[in-house]
């Protein structure tokens, strides 16, 4: 179990990453055992998670693709969990396979555990983004557009993450990134498919 000082401990690393601060790497249990605990994190990610899956249902009605009475909730959250736990350990997974090869096995284990840490951090622009919408303050359209502007602000942090964490050079940052992108938008795909998107 994670405590309430090491999130808080995680979270003021988080912030002085996202200041390009790398001192900010030594607020993360960079054990094993933090290595494993990091993982929990997804736990309290579960909130954005489902503000996110209301965000796209409401969208959906509100471009008129589905009519609330035939939607098919029942498998749009099933492929939305499914996708959430896929998602959050692909990059680890694949990085570990490629921590060798590329040459980052010796930060392998303190990048992994900033990237989950941080996604505290980088989710808060969208929450902030899918609870407007759906309080009805913003319209769909200015929805997507401060969507789009929290995915380059969420993308430069990412970046920064890897670079620090790392230690690596701004081409290795950038293909981390890439490949954790890439990675997402398969997933997307894949979730849209089972849930009939």
């Amino acid at each position: 179990m994670i405590s309430l000082n090491e999130i808080r401990a995680a979270l003021d690393g988080s912030w002085l990453l996202l200041r390009n601060r790398p001192e900010g790497m030594e607020y993360f249990d960079q054990s094993i055992q933090g290595f494993w605990r990091s993982f929990s994190v997804i736990f309290l990610l579960i909130p954005v998670f489902l503000v996110s899956g209301l965000a796209e249902k409401e969208f959906y009605f509100y471009e008129n693709l589905y009519h609330p009475a035939t939607f098919p909730s029942d498998a749009y959250w099933t492929a939305q969990l499914l996708g959430l736990g896929i998602d959050w350990f692909a990059l680890p997974l694949i990085l570990a396979v490629l921590a060798v090869p590329i040459g980052i096995s010796n930060r392998y284990v303190p990048f992994i555990v900033a990237r989950n840490w941080t996604s505290l951090l980088a989710s808060i622009p969208y929450l902030i983004t899918y609870l407007l919408f759906l309080l009805g303050l913003v319209p769909s359209g200015i929805a997507v557009l401060l969507s789009f502007t929290s995915l380059v602000v969420v993308l430069w942090y990412r970046f920064l993450v890897a670079r620090i964490a790392l230690q690596a050079a701004t081409s290795l940052a950038v293909g981390v990134v890439v490949l954790d992108i890439l990675l997402t938008l398969v997933i997307s795909q894949l979730v849209g498919q089972l849930w009939g998107a």
